[in-house]
């Protein structure tokens, strides 16, 4: 027997030991048990039945503080672990080839399939330096729903399977803006690598393109097999990296497909009109230059302005390949419309349809700087087929062309899928129509489609208005200035300006956030809308798309007062007393409300005024005041518009009295009277569904207002109830005792 025989033995002969002693002493104690007596035994039962329930209320807690304390360290280890099995199985693809990887990723086994079959491949793939941009089995199942099959076996096994091989290791710390890179087959044109700031999914690591195709896990650093091995990347991408094939040895550049179509097949896309302006202007050589192209197939110009060299440069961004993807949404280039007098931005947008999955791209120009010929705004333009590789970067198709304002407002409005249901109602409206293509200097600011299905009932029809009434007229007028804003004439005004609509109606104009996120805001009517397109120039005008429809509201003014940054202490003060307090009145829709509400100016006035008074006041401590005080500014009987307080409304009862209207016939100020207190009104006609909110510079109170009377409040009554309560327990515990 050797020594860990022995130890073993040892050991053995120790725990046989152990047990048998426990078992000796385990019979002792049971024999001891059974002498004692039923009374006693009973006793020790209780016992034993406390003691157990100690014990488990101790395990109980003790399991509760080993929760609390070793949980965050089991997380942490889970972490460490996850980590190191990250790092292993990033050791592990290190030490394999690009095919080892493919076999073994189940996601990539569509991949798999295409190459599996040709010994060639297969062998590249273990043995060549070389890199590999793999598309997952979704995005060749996508790839195969956009075309047919017939065009998958053709294309996919023998030309395009080689467009996802460069025969070069290729690490991303290479990648630069838009590099080219060899595909394998030199039929096709280059890949452009691309990398970018923004990455949805890991936002403080960059996004990294090859084309339009997200990459979405990079395994660099592989190892081909045999004695002359060569590193390999590999990249696992989310679209297949489609391209047309051309119908000669190499792909063309933008000029040439320009003036062939047909060398991709795009014969069906008429060019030829674009070429000769291009022509003309003596300007083909941009078009063989790197950059982005866009080439617009609707050029039968409607008159002015002149399609001329900034309207040609206006189409290309140079040195920079842009797919949809890399372009970003909303994100500006500057085009090679660029000098002393002019300056083109070109921006991407994806435009979602609202009920489809469709997808509408867009591309708009802004002239940002013009001369007397091209005029400031954006005009947009519909992408038909996108992300054509070329030679020298990317083309893109679109309808129409760029930076040219040469259609009319009403001839957009009429074009514009997004705006048929303002469009159909101006047709309701014939005199409203024609006034819109008579005046060459207006801004129309154009509820979209999505504006009117929020105001719509189940029958389609707008609640409580007619489409072709005198109302509705009203209504639609309200969306016309005529006078042209445009958001650069907002910068120069301080980021707002206030103008009157074609009914007489004020209008609003304001820029809401910082320089590069500024987003153009209208309010009037009511109702508070923002621009989703702005500054769309045309030849009698400019254009705003908004997602609100001016003069409907749909908050009630409740609504209206809590997202109102001017009343924040008037309704902290309304919100005093519970869950009935003084704003909740404001809910009801069944009402028609006048609320003349003091600002925040107004009440810090009042505070400055009654200091100790308006502290009880914004603290809450006596509610019946604050509904009181409140009260004094409301009235329920009618909505009056500032042009009613103008014009007819002399006097105004509220619930807690009478308010005279003064309006001031030189400066054409509005004032409310109470007592020998004067308030301006100094914002005005903030419509809600059951009402209209004007704002004041004054609070119409008094210092009586502020005093305690004699009558014991409902706060005071709580107090005596609970006072009266303690009593009679404390005579009743006396009375025990004796």
């Amino acid at each position: 027997m050797n020594n860990d025989q022995q130890q073993q033995q040892s050991s053995s002969d120790e725990y046989s030991v152990y047990y048998q002693t426990n078992d000796n002493k385990n019979q002792q104690q049971k024999q001891y048990h059974n002498h004692h007596h039923h009374h006693n035994n009973n006793q020790i039962k209780h016992q034993h039945k406390n003691s157990k329930n100690w014990f488990n209320n101790y395990c109980l807690a003790l399991i509760s503080i080993m929760n609390t304390l070793l949980l965050p360290i089991f997380l942490l280890q889970l972490i460490n672990c996850s980590n190191l099995i990250t790092a292993v199985q990033a050791a592990q693809y290190n030490n394999n080839n690009a095919f080892q990887v493919i076999s073994e990723n189940p996601e990539l086994s569509m991949f798999k399939n295409l190459i599996g079959n040709d010994t060639a491949y297969s062998f590249m793939l273990k043995s060549w330096k070389m890199t590999v941009f793999v598309p997952t089995n979704q995005a060749i199942k996508m790839f195969l729903e956009r075309n047919s099959q017939q065009q998958l076996v053709d294309g996919f096994n023998s030309d395009l399977l080689q467009y996802h091989l460069v025969s070069a290791t290729i690490k991303r710390e290479s990648w630069t803006e838009a590099s080219p890179a060899n595909a394998l087959n030199g039929q096709f044109p280059p890949l452009y690598l691309t990398t970018t700031d923004y990455n949805p999914y890991k936002p403080d690591e960059k996004s990294y393109f090859v084309n339009n195709a997200f990459v979405i896990e990079a395994i660099e650093d592989l190892q081909g097999n045999g004695p002359n091995a060569e590193g390999q990347a590999l990249y696992i991408i989310d679209e297949v990296l489609s391209s047309l094939k051309p119908n000669r040895p190499t792909a063309p550049t933008a000029l040439e497909l320009l003036k062939e179509p047909s060398i991709y097949g795009l014969d069906n896309f008429d060019m030829s009109k674009f070429l000769q302006k291009v022509q003309e202007k003596q300007l083909e050589s941009i078009f063989s230059t790197p950059g982005t192209f866009f080439i617009p197939t609707k050029v039968a110009s409607r008159g002015t302005p002149e399609f001329d060299e900034y309207v040609v440069k206006a189409h290309v961004i140079k040195d920079k390949p842009l797919f949809i993807r890399t372009m970003g949404d909303r994100r500006s280039y500057n085009t090679m419309a660029f000098d002393d007098n002019v300056d083109v931005e070109l921006s991407f947008i994806n435009k979602t349809v609202r009920f489809t999955v469709e997808q509408m791209y867009y591309i708009q120009t802004n002239t940002i700087k013009n001369d007397a010929i091209h005029k400031a705004g954006r005009v947009l333009s519909r992408m038909i087929k996108a992300n054509i590789p070329v030679k020298n970067g990317v083309v893109h198709i679109i309808d129409k062309p760029l930076m040219l304002m040469d259609m009319a407002i009403r001839d957009f409005l009429r074009e514009q899928n997004k705006l048929k249901r303002f469009y159909k109602l101006l047709e309701k409206h014939p005199d409203v129509l024609s006034n819109i293509g008579k005046n060459s200097n207006k801004t129309v600011l154009a509820p979209d489609d999505n504006a009117f299905a929020n105001l719509m009932d189940n029958n389609q029809n707008f609640a409580g208005i007619s489409e072709d009434s005198d109302e509705m007229k009203k209504l639609l007028l309200n969306h016309v200035v005529y006078q042209q804003v445009s958001f650069s004439d907002l910068k120069r005004s301080a980021g707002f300006a206030n103008y009157t609509s074609a009914n007489g109606v004020p209008v609003m104009f304001r820029l809401v956030g910082t320089d590069s996120n500024a987003r153009l805001t209208v309010e009037s009517g009511g109702v508070n809308a923002t621009s989703s397109l702005s500054d769309l120039g045309a030849s009698d005008g400019i254009l705003h798309i908004i997602d609100r429809v001016l003069g409907m509201p749909f908050n009630t003014i409740y609504e209206k007062l809590i997202n109102n940054p001017m009343l924040n202490e008037t309704f902290k003060i309304g919100s005093q007393g519970g869950t009935q307090n003084w704003n909740s009145k404001l809910l009801d829709k069944n009402k028609r409300y006048t609320f003349f509400a003091p600002s925040n100016t107004a009440w810090m006035e009042f505070d400055r005024a009654n200091p100790s008074e308006f502290k009880q006041l914004d603290q809450g401590i006596y509610p019946s005041i604050s509904r009181a005080i409140l009260d004094r500014h409301i009235s329920a009987k009618g909505q009056y518009n500032k042009k009613d307080l103008e014009q007819t409304v002399k006097k105004v009862d509220t619930i807690q009295g009478e308010l005279n209207i003064l309006p001031d016939p030189t400066t054409r100020e509005i004032y409310i009277e109470w007592e020998g207190t004067r308030a301006k009104i100094i914002s005005s006609d903030i419509h809600g569904l059951n009402g209209v909110i004007h704002i004041i510079d004054k609070v119409l109170a008094k210092k009586r207002d502020l005093k305690v009377n004699a009558a014991i409040n409902g706060q005071s009554y709580c107090h005596l109830f609970v006072y009266l309560i303690m009593g009679l327990v404390s005579i009743m515990f006396t009375q025990q005792l004796r």
